[in-house]
């Protein structure tokens, strides 16, 4: 996974992931959903690492225990498909002071080998001020 903080916007790229069938079935397993089909919401559990680097990255300074989840929105490119070799990138789309805190927007996006967008999700977060 590496960081990138050029003009102070957070950019975290996840390693390449390859799909294959014991990762679709782990997880089907795990959230209970039927065998032989890739659960679009397996691109949560391919995403969530760079999510969780962008909530950590020290330049935003979140504090997660004073922290609201706000929004989330998903868009389904293409189904992720057995055998996509998958890399995840978050990118923070804004942060704007609100409500005695910030709002900080960020997009994370799912892309295949070509480049091509699989699922992009889009998600905004309310977090307390905290010092520097």
């Amino acid at each position: 996974m590496s960081t990138d903080n050029a003009d102070d916007l957070v950019v975290v790229v996840r390693d390449p992931v390859t799909v294959t069938d014991a990762v679709v079935a782990r997880f089907a397993e795990a959230v209970g959903a039927p065998t032989g089909q890739v659960p679009a919401t397996l691109a949560a559990a391919l995403t969530a690492p760079v999510q969780r680097a962008v909530m950590e990255h020290p330049a935003l300074r979140i504090d997660l225990a004073r922290t609201l989840h706000t929004a989330q929105s998903s868009e389904h490119h293409r189904p992720i498909r057995v055998g996509d070799v998958l890399t995840a990138t978050a990118t923070v789309t804004g942060v704007r002071s609100a409500r005695g805190g910030r709002m900080i927007g960020f997009d994370t996006v799912l892309r295949d080998a070509a480049g091509e967008p699989v699922q992009t999700l889009t998600s905004a977060l309310l977090t307390a001020e905290v010092e520097a």
